[in-house]
């Protein structure tokens, strides 16, 4: 149990403090240059699902069994936390979206291990 919450913590941590570190770059160029909010909005997005596919990897690598039910509770405490985080600034779609990468990354590598060990 404890070695699953750690997982998680570090899945957590592996998909925000270099999302957090990139939108401080970003911010800091677009105050002392004139980027424009086009560029700064798909440059975040590209970058948080970069990111997001990391961590999603990365989890779905260091859960062995049960994947599929962690990839669940994984997908909607991210999806609980980014509807906190951009409440004022919604947009549904990259927002179920990032949550259904687990879902999806966890439900190929389920697919996999069955072919490998049939």
């Amino acid at each position: 149990m404890k070695k699953t919450i750690r997982i998680y913590l570090n899945t957590i941590l592996l998909f925000f403090v270099p999302f957090v570190l990139f939108s401080f770059i970003l911010a800091v160029l677009s105050y002392f240059m004139q980027i424009n909010a086009l560029f700064m909005n798909i440059g975040v997005q590209v970058i948080a699902y970069i990111f997001l596919f990391i961590s999603a990897m990365y989890f779905t690598a260091q859960i062995p069994n049960k994947r599929i039910s962690h990839c669940l509770c994984i997908t909607v405490i991210y999806f609980l936390v980014s509807l906190l985080i951009h409440l004022g600034n919604l947009n549904y779609l990259h927002l179920f979206l990032k949550s259904l990468i687990f879902i999806f990354i966890g439900l190929y590598k389920e697919i996999r291990d069955s072919r490998l060990k049939a």
